[in-house]
């Protein structure tokens, strides 16, 4: 498969069976999220989401056969115990500041980041890229690769296979 998976359920009983689903279907990574995003949603429901510590990093990732990535850095002390727990990548990512309100631009975190990181992991950032342009700026700033998100979708809604390739 090609799909990775972004993970953020109750328990990590929970995210050890998706996990074990993940590793049966073939991904090519799988992402953590690790930043509690949709936290006020998750309580809600009842759940008992929450942010992750090293050691129960390392213990998720000890279960993945695929790339282990972890996603909602947004700090250099962050990326640091993502590095300690063993992450193939990081995603510097504040969820297009709509889960996370008030929080700084992937841009302005990103060479913190990258400085601390210094090539230990590879540094994927997400969140603000709408233009070539912003993806240079993004790989000047520090990340290794940037992802795209809202331009593809209303590419694609806009005028589907053609609205992307026209992109």
């Amino acid at each position: 498969g090609i799909s990775m998976p972004i993970l953020n359920p109750n328990s990590d009983d929970e995210i050890k069976e998706k996990i074990a689903l993940a590793n049966e279907a073939g991904v090519f990574a799988l992402g953590v999220v690790i930043d509690s995003a949709g936290l006020p949603h998750l309580r809600q429901k009842g759940t008992s989401a929450g942010a992750k510590t090293v050691e129960q990093l390392c213990d998720l990732k000890a279960c993945s056969k695929a790339p282990f990535v972890i996603k909602g850095v947004m700090s250099a002390k962050t990326a640091l115990k993502a590095v300690e727990a063993g992450a193939d990548a990081i995603i510097v990512s504040n969820h297009g500041g709509r889960v996370l309100p008030f929080t700084p631009s992937t841009a302005e975190v990103l060479p913190e980041i990258a400085d601390a990181v210094k090539g230990q992991t590879k540094i994927i950032v997400d969140g603000g890229i709408r233009s070539g342009i912003d993806i240079f700026r993004a790989l000047a700033l520090g990340a290794d690769a940037v992802m795209l998100c809202r331009p593809i979708l209303v590419s694609w809604f806009g005028g589907g296979q053609q609205g992307i390739e026209v992109l």
